[in-house]
C-alpha cells in the first residue's frame, strides 16, 4: 500500500509553528509529525461513538472511514492542538463531525452556531415567498451535512441540499478562533427554491436565489 501525506507549514511572527497535516485513515507515514501522546484516528472514532451528544449511529460508525482525517492546527514542541475530521452516519444522512484534541486538555466535540429561520410562503404550493427569510434565533449543532475543513485556514463549510433535484438548501461557514480553540459563525445563507410550485414563472424567480441570514442583510 502506498502511503502518502500532505503537510503545510505557516510561521507567524510569534514563532508559533502552525501546520496542517492531512492524514487519511489508511495513512501512517506522517505519524512522526504528531506529538507522541496524540490520539490516533481509531482512538478519536472510539471517543466519537461513545459521545452521546454527537449522535452518530453506532453500527455504521464503529470503524475507520476512508476519508477520516487529522489536521494539526498548531504545535510547539510536544504541545499541540489537533482537529479530527470524522464521518458521522446519522439517520441515513452523511454528515461530518469535528473533534478537537489539545495536549493536557483532551478531546472536545466542536459545536457550530447556525441561524434558526422560518420560510413563510404566500400560497399553499410554495411558489412564492411572503417575505424575505431572516434569522429569528440561533441553535447549536455538532453534525454538518457535507462538512469540509480547509487544512490551511481551518475554515469549515457545510452545504446541505434538499429535494430529489438538490436545487435548494443551506450553506454555512465557520472560522477557527485560535485564542479559544472554538469555531465562530462567519456566514449562513439559504436557497428556498421549490419544485413543487405550480406557477413556474413565480417559482423560477427563486431558482438560484440565496438569502443571507448571517451576517444579516441590511
Amino acid at each position: 500500500m502506498v502511503k502518502t501525506c500532505m503537510m503545510h507549514k505557516i510561521c507567524t511572527r510569534f514563532a508559533v509553528r502552525l501546520c496542517a497535516l492531512a492524514l487519511f485513515a489508511q495513512t501512517s507515514a506522517c505519524s512522526a509529525e504528531l506529538p507522541p501522546d496524540a490520539p490516533t484516528l481509531r482512538d478519536a472514532r472510539k471517543f466519537l461513538i461513545s459521545h452521546t451528544d454527537a449522535g452518530c449511529d453506532d453500527t455504521d460508525n464503529a470503524h475507520l472511514i476512508k476519508d477520516d482525517r487529522i489536521i494539526v492546527a498548531s504545535r510547539s514542541g510536544n504541545v499541540a492542538t489537533i482537529i479530527y475530521d470524522l464521518h458521522c452516519e446519522y439517520s441515513a444522512a452523511r454528515t461530518r463531525v469535528f473533534l478537537l484534541w489539545r495536549t493536557f486538555s483532551g478531546y472536545r466535540l466542536m459545536h457550530f452556531a447556525k441561524p434558526v429561520y422560518e420560510l413563510r410562503w404566500a400560497d399553499d404550493i410554495e411558489s412564492e415567498l411572503a417575505e424575505k427569510p431572516s434569522a429569528i434565533g440561533y441553535e447549536v449543532v455538532t453534525r454538518l451535512p457535507n462538512g469540509k475543513i480547509n487544512s490551511n485556514s481551518l475554515e469549515i463549510t457545510s452545504d446541505e441540499r434538499w429535494g430529489a433535484s438538490e436545487d435548494s438548501g443551506e450553506q454555512g461557514s465557520w472560522r477557527f478562533l485560535h485564542n479559544t480553540d472554538r469555531y465562530a459563525l462567519s456566514s449562513f445563507e439559504v436557497e428556498p427554491y421549490s419544485l413543487r410550485g405550480l406557477g413556474p414563472n413565480k417559482a423560477d424567480r427563486l431558482k438560484g436565489k440565496r438569502f443571507m441570514l448571517f451576517p444579516s442583510e441590511k
